[in-house]
């Protein structure tokens, strides 16, 4: 099994006496094994899968039972296994996916999980902004360039459920708790054709720790910025039964972003700036039975509540979300079924002010309450059938949210709006991985999706359908060297908070547009993989367009009010290189580069033509140097983001930024650890908005703290 318990099918299980193999198995479906007893006091058991590092475990000749649980290896040998939307892995080279253990998360300086993920190729982040401190609204993700926006274009899902808010598509970072993370997977590119929906640009799995005995991790920390955490998480297995449970509490008062010193005709820094400041507290449960004839159900419920200031003080926003899950697995017709359905419901609250020009003053203007339900349901099939591994499923998801707003003027209710809708969204899909040889491996796959959407105060409504086709293969040329390449479509209908939601970002307005018509991709990417000894490199290149494309087109502009609207602005083509390498070095050491280079610009017949898509910077490249020996670890990540731009005209431009962060710990008796991470050591001084009013990034951030984990 992987560490989440789910099973392992076609892993290669060698059984070996005196380090001769004697005889070899390979798992069912349900992942299990069996032999006869040999005639020996001792054998061993040597366990390897595609994806996985491999394991060795011994056992005695009169032994009836016995678990192996793999853990995933490192991005170079790695399989995915988000692409198979469940823990099933399977043998899919053909995609680019990189994989992130939650030991080097907890061993790495960055506080907030998206900014760990920096240190992927490509992987940044609406106005550059950590979930620290920003407002969610903005906690968008871009990978290959489809980006731009807080509604993001790739699918972030936690044990296989959207992370992403069913109104806006924005990404809640802290519903789990750190030390829950067992383990990111994040697949770029040629995701929709098992994803549908939402995963044009990529899928960012984060899987949770599910311990084979009873264990319990916890961090507790603190330092500046007024910022303290604490997460614990635990779990086991008992006759049968799994259980996990944890949780965690955080706060910071943060810094003020609006910066001293503004472009000409901008006020600089005034007495109405403020701190941004945040408070969350989430909570994660689970209860799991595989019974004896290989058959699993398990139910898991999340708690979320978020508080935040945003920058002056009538300018703040909560939510507070929960959700459930089920899930049933196990052999069917000489396959594997699984089966998954969630439903929950969040409050969403957001005040908006119009700042004063000498920035001495504010007057609240507009205060929203967004409810929102989302259900969901999928189900999937996989089976071997000799040389080809077959999956095929549906989904279905239904969201029903509305923003009720009421407009203010010095304190009084002038108006109250109420807008909103519900969307369906039905998706069936399938997949073959053919093995046509040892070195050539084939996939072919579709997804096919139905959307609907429809206004709660108009007669609005619209209903499209959409077929997203995959064609993907990789061949081995030897000597550790894999070249591989992939042509795709994908689909994403507006969410609705781009339909019914307007919002305000300093001097700028956003209005939203309900007759908003879904973006397509076509697409398609090609690499090579190479390994020999201590050193692994991956290059890829990608090409994308994305037709019908949304994004806030400038409809008037004066020094006291930008006035924006949604729409469609015809095509937006973003090129570009991916490179990541890994190095292991003698004395303990390691280093890991990662790059990407992106040209992201409108095309088509618009007045966009030739603009660069905001919000997309044209490279990132990162550095990670770690030492790990005895009792110490220490690693520093150097992260450098190129210009990019926060509006369609380009004309306000962020400037490249730097950011150095290091962290150290030490082990005492393999039971605690206590450890210290500066992030931002440098202090450096990087843009994050311009609404014109510039804004500026995290500051220099130092903390403290213990980690344990028991036994």
């Amino acid at each position: 099994m992987d560490p989440s318990g789910a099973a392992i099918p076609n892993a290669t299980v060698r059984l070996e006496l005196s380090g001769r193999t004697i005889d070899e198995f390979h798992t069912g479906i349900d992942g299990r094994f069996e032999f006869r007893a040999y005639p020996a006091e001792l054998l061993r058991i040597v366990v390897t899968a595609a994806g996985f590092a491999e394991m060795t475990a011994p056992m005695s000749a009169d032994s009836h039972n016995l678990q192996v649980t793999l853990q995933p290896a490192s991005f170079f040998e790695a399989v995915n296994v988000t692409s198979s939307r469940t823990d099933v892995a399977r043998a899919d080279p053909s995609v680019t996916v990189t994989v992130l253990s939650g030991a080097e998360l907890l061993t790495s300086a960055a506080l907030a999980l998206d900014d760990a993920l920096k240190m992927v190729p490509g992987f940044t982040l609406f106005r550059r902004t950590s979930s620290r401190v920003s407002n969610p609204t903005a906690q968008g993700v871009t990978l290959r360039g489809l980006g731009g926006t807080g509604a993001s274009r790739s699918l972030v899902l936690a044990d296989g459920v959207p992370l992403n808010d069913a109104f806006g598509g924005w990404v809640y970072w802290d519903k789990l708790p750190q030390v829950a993370i067992d383990r990111v997977e994040v697949l770029r590119g040629s995701g929709s054709d098992l994803y549908g929906a939402d995963a044009v640009g990529g899928v960012v799995q984060i899987l949770t720790w599910h311990p084979t005995r009873p264990a319990v991790r916890a961090v507790l920390e603190g330092g500046g910025l007024q910022t303290g955490r604490i997460s614990m998480f635990g779990g086991g297995r008992v006759r049968g039964w799994s259980y996990t449970a944890g949780g965690e509490g955080f706060t910071t008062e943060g810094y003020i972003p609006v910066a001293r010193q503004q472009d000409p005709g901008i006020a600089p820094r005034g007495p109405i700036d403020s701190k941004l400041g945040s408070k969350h507290r989430s909570g994660l449960a689970s209860l799991a039975y595989q019974s004896k004839n290989g058959w699993r159900v398990s139910a898991s419920g999340n708690v979320f509540t978020d508080n935040r200031q945003n920058g002056t003080p009538a300018v703040i926003n909560d939510t507070a979300s929960r959700q459930g899950t089920s899930e049933i697995s196990g052999g069917l017709a000489g396959g594997l079924l699984s089966a998954r359905a969630f439903a929950g419901t969040q409050g969403y609250d957001q005040t908006f002010s119009a700042v004063s020009a000498d920035r001495t003053s504010e007057d609240l203007n507009r205060r929203q309450h967004v409810p929102t339900r989302v259900e969901g349901t999928a189900a999937q099939w996989v089976r071997l059938f000799g040389r080809h591994t077959l999956l095929v499923g549906a989904e279905a998801k239904f969201i029903k949210g509305d923003t009720r707003e009421a407009q203010l003027s010095a304190g009084r209710v002038l108006a109250t709006l109420n807008n909103g809708g519900t969307q369906e969204m039905w998706s069936t899909f399938v997949q073959d991985t053919f093995l046509v040889s040892d070195r050539l491996t084939v996939v072919m796959a579709s997804h096919g999706d139905r959307w609907r959407t429809q206004s709660q105060n108009t007669s609005y409504n619209k209903t499209l359908g959409s077929f997203n086709p995959r064609a993907s293969g990789v061949y081995r040329l030897g000597g550790g060297i894999s070249l591989r390449g992939s042509a795709y479509k994908g689909f994403r209908p507006p969410t609705l908070n781009e339909l019914y939601r307007g919002f305000r970002a300093g001097n700028t307005q956003t209005n939203p547009n309900e007759a908003l018509a879904p973006e397509r991709l076509t697409g398609g990417d090609g690499g090579v993989l190479a390994t020999r000894g201590r050193l692994s490199a991956r290059v890829t290149g990608f090409w994308n367009v994305l037709g019908d494309v949304i994004t806030n087109v400038t409809v008037s502009s004066t020094p006291q009010l930008i006035t924006k609207l949604r729409a469609n602005a015809d095509k937006m083509r973003t090129a570009g290189l991916e490179f990541e390498s890994s190095v292991r070095l003698p004395a303990s050491w390691s280093v890991a580069f990662s790059s990407a280079i992106v040209d992201a610009r409108f095309k088509g017949d618009t007045s966009l033509r030739g603009s660069r898509v905001p919000q997309v910077p044209g490279y990132n490249l990162g550095v990670n140097i770690r030492y790990s020996r005895n009792a110490w670890i220490a690693s520093g990540q150097l992260r450098v983001t190129g210009a990019q731009f926060e509006d369609d005209l380009n004309a306000f431009q962020l400037r490249r930024a730097t950011v150095l962060d290091v962290f150290v710990s030490r082990s005492f008796g393999g039971k605690v650890s206590g450890f210290v991470a500066v992030e931002n050591i440098l202090n450096s001084e990087y843009d994050v908005g311009r609404t014109p009013i510039l804004t500026t990034g995290l500051p220099r951030a130092a903390r403290a703290g213990v980690q344990i984990s028991l036994p």
